[in-house]
């Protein structure tokens, strides 16, 4: 029974092996998955059919961190070329719902401009399928887009000393120093937490913002809304100051297509530990840890709520056509009106009564407005007619005589001249 228990004791845990062998898997699966996130945090994909407004996705990364000297790799699946450039939105919002009248200028001083180019960054054409790659230059913030297709867009978030491997600004918790804590003899006084409100003016409109801070002060907050940001400028106290603070989502928030996506804080200009300690519908709470000698801390969301745009459905009214009615046309018929009573020449009609026509003096007629003989008068006239009857004879009888005489005169002279050329 001994020699048993001693073996039973020195042979292999078969658990042991089991728990040995899973760890081991799932340190490499988790290693895998931060090797591949480090080497696809630089890098964007142009989504296929992002040519279109109303796609579902434009790209696959639209929002991350990187630093100086980074090279950032923009891949075209698309079925159009694409060109990319660099500058800041002056829309007061990440995106807008009405690319119609999107200006975009290549110097400050135009105001209706909703995107100004910073010249940072100008890539060549992407043909689709194929990809390119550039260099950030700088610290600060990059927002790209696509001048052809302004919504294909995108923002880089340029760190010193950026570690994707170790993003504080993950919304997790990150993991604290596990060293010994030292024992003091002394009990270490609680800080109890200052609940404050500061009103900050956005575009000319003022927000209460409510915060709770331990070990320092809030003295002031600034707007930035060509980074979408808000600014707190604090005077750190203690070793380890601690800001909690609450946005209303109808506020300022952080989302990307109706979905929240994580903000960015910098302390002054790096980035800083903070954790996510409540999300609901309605706000959202930050807990931010503050490191003594931080003189400005700056939280990068995405939007102001107030200034998104609401797009009311526009519904037509239709348009009823009045049937055109034409108004026949009644042609009235013209009647002549022919004289029942006629007169003859050199009379008129006068109240239904032939009568003489005085306007011309005796013998003649009105024709065509002339005066002129009447025909009939001297066709039809007997007295006229028998008076000149002698006078006409008699001047027909003259005239034969003095012809006839005259005839004579020359038959006589012609014999006289044929008598003597015959003598001759």
């Amino acid at each position: 029974m001994t020699n048993s228990k001693s073996e039973t004791l020195h042979f292999p845990n078969i658990s042991s092996l089991t728990k040995i062998s899973l760890g081991l898997i799932l340190f490499t699966m988790i290693s895998t998955v931060m090797v591949y996130a480090q080497t696809s945090d630089n890098t964007v994909t142009i989504v296929n059919d992002s040519y279109l407004e109303e796609n579902f996705q434009h790209v696959d990364n639209t929002l991350f961190s990187s630093s100086p000297g980074s090279t950032i790799t923009v891949i075209n699946n698309d079925v159009v070329s694409h060109m990319l450039v660099s500058g800041s939105d002056n829309t007061n919002s990440g995106s807008t719902d009405n690319y119609d009248n999107f200006l975009i200028c290549d110097i400050d001083d135009v105001h209706q401009c909703a995107f100004t180019k910073d010249n940072r960054i100008i890539t060549d054409i992407i043909p689709p399928g194929e990809s390119l790659s550039f260099q950030l230059s700088e610290l600060g913030t990059y927002r790209i887009l696509d001048p052809d297709y302004p919504w294909i867009e995108f923002v880089i978030y340029s760190f010193q000393n950026y570690d994707s491997s170790d993003n504080v600004n993950s919304g997790y918790s990150v993991e604290e120093n596990t060293s010994e804590p030292t024992v003091s003899s002394e009990p270490t006084p609680v800080n109890s937490p200052s609940v404050k409100t500061l009103l900050v003016t956005v575009d000319g409109m003022p927000f209460d913002v409510n915060f709770s801070t331990i070990g320092l002060n809030v003295y002031e907050i600034e707007s930035d809304t060509d980074s979408m940001s808000l600014i707190f400028y604090v005077d750190v106290s203690d070793s380890n100051g601690k800001l909690e603070v609450t946005f209303d989502r109808e506020f300022f928030d952080s989302v990307y297509d109706g979905v929240d996506d994580q903000f960015f804080i910098l302390s002054d200009g790096d980035e800083t530990i903070f954790r996510e300690i409540q999300n609901t519908p309605e706000s959202r709470t930050l807990s931010i840890d503050v490191q003594l000698g931080t003189e400005e801390l700056e939280i990068i969301g995405s939007e102001f709520g107030f200034s998104k745009v609401i797009s009311v459905p526009v519904i037509e009214t239709p348009v009823i056509e009045t049937p055109v009615i034409e108004t026949p046309v009644i042609e009235t018929p013209v009647i002549e009106i022919v004289p029942t009573n006629e007169c003859g020449p050199g009379t008129v009609l006068e109240n239904n009564v032939c009568v003489l026509d005085e306007r011309c003096g005796p013998g003649t007629v009105l024709e065509n407005n002339v005066c002129v003989l009447d025909s009939s008068n001297v066709n039809n006239s007997p007295t006229v007619s028998n008076t000149s009857s002698p006078s006409s004879n008699k001047e027909m009888i003259m005239s034969f005589s003095v012809a006839f005489g005259i005839a004579g005169v020359i038959g006589i002279i012609l014999a006289l001249i044929a008598k003597a050329h015959k003598k001759k």
